[in-house]
């Protein structure tokens, strides 16, 4: 098979619109479901990697050294900050990704990892909490659904008050918060594979109150959105 395009997403729920129109068939892997088919014109893989950042990377490496994907694109819901004024059924794309959590202290006393000395990616050049993604996969993904370039975050827990998140927001000028794409664009980035993420917006961080929000629409919303960049994608192979 050609190398393909991979395709992530932390739950069955939000990638299941993307192998439905796949119409591919469930392939051997060793951690979660996968499938492979045909995405427009080009060969692809959907791969489920669970929840957080450790499922994540360990399927993502599995997943890419089973595979060898020309490119990887994250897919899935995620809430957004009050400052972003994006708003529950919309889409973005990563313009780059950061660990909201790696650190030390709370708080305004908060450290990254920069201020610690100890990098993520030794590189060169060296990341620390900020990881990116590939700048024409991105704009490639986004164009189709005019969706916005933003940054994302990625924490290991969901920000549970508006208080949390407004203070993450000022301190990383984040747009969309996960539990997986800053682990996802790391691996990428230490194995030389191009990485993209879009997702559709489910709640407002900090917002708990579950009555406010809306899965089902996220997940149409990011698929829509994917489903309408897969000839870019296919066409750029």
């Amino acid at each position: 098979m050609p190398a393909p395009l991979l395709v992530i997403g932390a739950t069955a729920l939000e990638v299941q619109p993307v192998v439905d129109a796949l119409a591919g068939v469930e392939a051997a892997f060793g951690w979660g479901p996968a499938w492979v088919g045909r995405a427009a014109t080009s060969e692809a893989v959907v791969s489920v990697t669970g929840v957080g950042k450790a499922n994540a990377a360990a399927a993502l490496a599995l997943a890419i050294e089973r595979w060898r994907p020309r490119a990887v694109v994250q897919v899935g819901i995620g809430g957004a900050f009050a400052g972003s004024f994006l708003s529950v059924g919309m889409v973005a794309v990563a313009a780059l990704e950061v660990h909201l959590d790696c650190g030390a202290g709370e708080g305004e006393a908060w450290q990254s990892m920069e201020q610690l000395g100890f990098p993520l990616l030794s590189g060169p050049p060296p990341l620390f909490n900020v990881m990116p993604t590939d700048p024409a996969l991105s704009e490639r993904l986004a164009a189709p659904s005019r969706a916005p370039l933003v940054r994302f975050g990625t924490s290991e827990r969901v920000t549970a008050s508006l208080e949390a998140a407004d203070r993450l927001q000022r301190r990383f000028d984040v747009a969309i918060e996960s539990m997986e794409g800053a682990a996802a664009a790391q691996v990428c980035r230490a194995l030389g594979v191009p990485f993209a993420e879009l997702r559709g917006v489910s709640n407002i961080v900090g917002e708990r109150d579950k009555r406010a929000w809306d899965v089902p629409c996220a997940v149409r919303a990011s698929s829509e959105a994917l489903a309408a960049a897969l000839p870019a994608l296919g066409a750029a192979a």
